[in-house]
């Protein structure tokens, strides 16, 4: 009995750390890396200069979609965790037997699941830190810029926004990526042990 309830607690904080992290990378890349009415994305920013007509001021390129497609992949993760989790759960506190082709589903959606964590944390982590060489190269700091805030053309507005924030949505995203891929090892040896 004792070991069931070790793989609950094992299953059950791997499954929490999947939705969690999930949660946070939506929430810090949806509210953070996203500014103004247009919801314009400060990842993979390009072309940061001076304003010529206006030398107090620094304009940029900002066409990236990495925002949406962090937060789209990031919110599969969470959908993904919630079914996924439920349903290993279920069975470890039924202690009902798992068919080998459920086991290996499962070990599936995980590595491929693995693999779009990967995915988002790798273009989190690369968006970011385009974003701050762009705000070096013009000798600033890229905390003081974003503290400072952004502001649309269309707006007199200025959007402040947090570096620190965006920046463990990032780390999120890469532990995201480890839960996923010690749930698919796991899922992986149950397959073996079960072939």
């Amino acid at each position: 009995m004792s070991s069931n309830w070790l793989r609950i607690g094992l299953y059950g904080g791997i499954h929490a750390l999947q939705l969690l992290t999930a949660i946070i990378v939506l929430g810090g890349i949806a509210d953070q890396a996203r500014y103004g009415p247009s919801s314009i994305c400060i990842l993979y920013i390009q072309d940061y200069h001076q304003d010529a007509q206006n030398p107090g001021y620094y304009l940029f390129n900002a066409n990236s979609s990495a925002c949406s497609g962090i937060m789209g992949l990031s919110a599969a993760s969470m959908l993904l965790a919630l079914i996924i989790g439920s349903a290993s759960l279920y069975y470890i506190v039924r202690a009902e037997f798992r068919a080998v082709r459920l086991i290996f589903g499962m070990a599936v959606a995980a590595i491929v699941e693995t693999l779009i964590a990967f995915l988002m944390a790798v273009v989190a982590t690369i968006g970011i830190n385009t974003t701050c060489n762009q705000f070096s190269g013009a000798g600033f700091a890229c905390g003081t810029i974003f503290s400072g805030g952004f502001f649309e053309q269309e707006t007199s507005l200025t959007y402040p926004k947090s570096l620190g924030v965006v920046n463990f949505a990032v780390v999120s995203s890469w532990l995201c990526f480890v839960a996923w891929a010690a749930y698919a090892a796991l899922e992986v040896l149950n397959w073996r042990n079960s072939v």
